[in-house]
């Protein structure tokens, strides 16, 4: 058996980007919803979302559920540029999930979410998640 198959230049690229109309709030010259650009998150940046949810108080393992979801909206989201300082400068906040609070409803988010979610393969509920980084 042959491991060209595995070979780089034989496998599909695994970030392909999405496009997703998040709302019709933000629009083009012509007043067309503009599409956010997304792609599933590398193994690294999955895993250091749920590390940077993580927290220990008073000896015991705390997990934030929507600090991990921000964290997988922001590391997902790759059109706007969530880190761009003219965009952050522009809803007067310095870090990308600040900048979603501001940019965005509670509607708009859990759509976004919810994608960004699907994209990355992650179809656990908030109490799966929680009792999964405790263990």
């Amino acid at each position: 058996m042959s491991l060209t198959a595995f070979l780089k230049e034989n496998v599909a690229n695994p970030y392909e980007e999405v496009e997703f109309i998040v709302s019709d709030r933000f629009k083009d010259e012509d007043g067309n919803p503009i599409a956010w650009k997304l792609r599933a998150m590398s193994p690294d940046n999955a895993l250091l979302a749920s590390d940077k949810a993580t927290y220990i108080v008073g000896g015991k393992t705390d997990f934030k559920t929507n600090d991990y979801f921000k964290n997988v909206v922001t590391e997902s989201v790759i059109y706007p540029n969530l880190r761009d300082k003219e965009l952050q400068d522009s809803y007067g906040v310095m870090d990308p999930k600040d900048l979603l609070n501001k940019m965005l409803n509670s509607r708009e988010f859990n759509k976004l979410l919810s994608r960004c979610m699907a994209i990355n393969g992650i179809d656990k509920s908030f109490d799966d998640l929680k009792t999964e980084v405790k263990n």
